[in-house]
C-alpha cells in the first residue's frame, strides 16, 4: 500500500475523497499539480481547497506548477472567501498556475479571486493547452 493510500484509508471518506482530487501529474517531464474542483458541491469545494493548500505549503519556493480544473462546480460566500485565502497563501509556492472550465457566473469568482490574491491565473480551454502553458520553458 502506498503512504498516500495508507493515509487515505485513515481519513473520514470526505477528506479521502479530496486528497484523491489533489495529485502530481507529469507532462513533458515536469509535475503538474492538478487540483481537480470539478462537479464539486461547496463542502467538497473547501475540502480540496484546504488539501491542495497542505501539498503546496510542503513544496519549495516558486516551485509549484498548478492545473485548476473547475468545471461544473459550485460555490457560495463562505466558499469563495476560503479560495480567495488559500490561493494568496499558495502565491510564495507557485512558479505558474493555470486554470481550465470557468464558465457562467464562475468568472465573476474567478475574476475576484485573481483581485484579493493580487496573482494572474491564466484561463485555457482545455487542459492540453494549459498543461502546454504551464510546462514551456
Amino acid at each position: 500500500m502506498s503512504s498516500m493510500s495508507a493515509l487515505a484509508s485513515q481519513m473520514p471518506a470526505s477528506h479521502a475523497a479530496a486528497a484523491q482530487r489533489v495529485r502530481f501529474i507529469t507532462h513533458a517531464g515536469q509535475n503538474v499539480l492538478l487540483i481537480d474542483y470539478s462537479n464539486c458541491d461547496v463542502t467538497m469545494l473547501k475540502l480540496v481547497v484546504e488539501e491542495g493548500h497542505r501539498v503546496i505549503a510542503r513544496e519549495l519556493p516558486n516551485s509549484v506548477l498548478t492545473l485548476n480544473d473547475v468545471t461544473g462546480t459550485s460555490f457560495d460566500g463562505e466558499s469563495v472567501a476560503v479560495l480567495k485565502s488559500r490561493v494568496a497563501a499558495n502565491a510564495p509556492y507557485v512558479k505558474r498556475a493555470a486554470v481550465i472550465g470557468i464558465s457562467g457566473l464562475q468568472a465573476l469568482i474567478y475574476a475576484g479571486v485573481q483581485t484579493f490574491s493580487n496573482r494572474r491565473i491564466p484561463l485555457f480551454g482545455s487542459r492540453a493547452e494549459a498543461l502546454q502553458w504551464l510546462t514551456q520553458d
